[in-house]
């Protein structure tokens, strides 16, 4: 089957994508080590001394928050079988932001942690603090190859491109400016990749609204606007459930991921992380209801537009490649690349974040607690971005396991 699925999709990407993509790269490690180079000591190359501007910090926030399963998984969802019923937990992610904002965050500011684990220890036992440490970085390993592999695969499966070499590509980018530019090059990254991803899904919408295609006449006769019949069944797929279990992970998420609480202690006050975390939250929020809807306009361009490409995706189980293949098909030279772009920005936004995370996790949580707690700051420094290096290659490593393994799909099979 997959060599009849490559010769479909016609793979064709073109050298103006490609060197828009180029540029991306480009400029992502301009950015990421512009805006490290001032980080003094571990502090700022954790926190970024607790200087940074909250509108950045709740970019990055939503930009850890969001990935390319994002991008990929919910274009994919509202696609396929599902419909709006599924946005249904959505408006709810506000009670996230006020438990937050109201209970955690100023309770981690007050005690001044850098790795959330540290708190474990105070409050129950060091033991705690280790196997939580120890966890948080054996699934962030994970985690972070699976985010490198999937976009790689979505991109490799519509134009061609060696699926290894774009893992490494992607890999080195993102371990080198997460390692040159700390915390504070991450989150400005972050931020502009977060606007990537908001322009790259806005040109898709226009796109999707071509000539001779009624997207809202053909999901309406669909379903696919369905967003007010709940159920308590559990054996159903959408249900009054979902809307609990997404208050619970998402509080979860924002209290206890260091990705996200490492970011708490980078703005300038209490109350301007606040700020950051409704800012995420509402950010969010219209985010996934416009990748909900991309979806639902794929579905309706490809009813209108039957393509044969399409039906072998659908059959392969690979409609996470599908968004890609819109993109890399029904758009021009350029446009293409930049919706590309934030295929990869999306990743890679979540990939640096954990990657300075487990940073901060190894130092904190093990070498300065156990072994080295007075060495000046230059040593911290280094060995800070020493690690960053190994999660980099250990990321790469893990993506190219997933081509040969298959949890990836078991674990994509669960998130769509």
């Amino acid at each position: 089957m997959q060599p009849d699925l490559a010769s479909m999709l016609h793979p064709q990407f073109g050298a103006v994508n490609y060197a828009v993509l180029a540029v991306y790269f480009a400029a992502m490690l301009f950015i990421g080590i512009w805006f490290g180079r001032s980080a003094k000591g571990a502090a700022g190359y954790f926190t970024g001394e607790g200087k940074v501007h909250h509108w950045i910090v709740g970019l990055s926030l939503l930009g850890t928050y969001l990935s390319a399963l994002t991008m990929m998984a919910l274009p994919a969802v509202s696609f396929g079988a599902a419909d709006f019923l599924w946005t249904v937990q959505l408006p709810f992610l506000l009670l996230t932001a006020l438990v937050i904002t109201r209970f955690v965050l100023p309770r981690y500011r007050q005690e001044g942690c850098v790795s959330v684990y540290e708190f474990l220890e105070r409050r129950i036992h060091v033991s705690s603090r280790l196997i939580a440490a120890i966890a948080f970085i054996l699934l962030s390993i994970g985690r972070m190859g699976l985010v490198l592999y999937l976009p790689a695969l979505a991109f490799s499966v519509v134009t061609g491109a060696s699926l290894v070499g774009t893992i490494v590509v992607m890999g080195i980018v993102v371990a080198a400016y997460t390692a040159l530019g700390g915390i504070k090059g991450v989150m400005w990254t972050d931020a502009v990749q977060v606007v990537i991803f908001i322009v790259g899904a806005l040109a898709t919408l226009v796109f999707i609204f071509a000539p001779g295609v009624d997207v809202f006449g053909i999901a309406v006769e669909h379903r696919k606007f369905r967003m007010l019949e709940l159920s308590l069944d559990p054996t159903k797929l959408v249900t009054a459930w979902l809307i609990l279990e997404t208050i619970v992970q998402t509080i979860r998420i924002y209290a206890t991921q260091q990705e996200m609480t490492q970011r708490y202690m980078a703005a300038e006050s209490t109350r301007k992380a606040n700020v950051s975390v409704w800012i995420s939250i509402l950010g969010y929020i219209p985010l996934a209801y416009l990748f909900y809807f991309l979806g639902v306009g794929l579905f309706a361009f490809y009813t209108a537009r039957p393509d044969a490409a399409v039906d072998a995706l659908r059959q392969a189980g690979r409609l996470d490649s599908l968004y890609a293949y819109f993109v890399v098909t029904q758009m021009p030279p350029g446009v293409a690349g930049l919706v590309m772009a934030a295929f990869f920005a999306a990743a890679m936004s979540t990939i640096s974040s954990s990657m300075n995370s487990c940073s901060a996790v190894c130092l904190e949580d093990f070498y300065k607690r156990f072994w080295c707690r007075n060495r000046d700051e230059a040593h911290y420094v280094f060995l800070a971005k020493s690690l960053t290096v190994v999660w980099g290659a250990l990321t790469i490593v893990m993506a190219v396991l997933f081509m040969r393994i298959t949890l990836a799909q078991v674990v994509w099979s669960k998130v769509m």
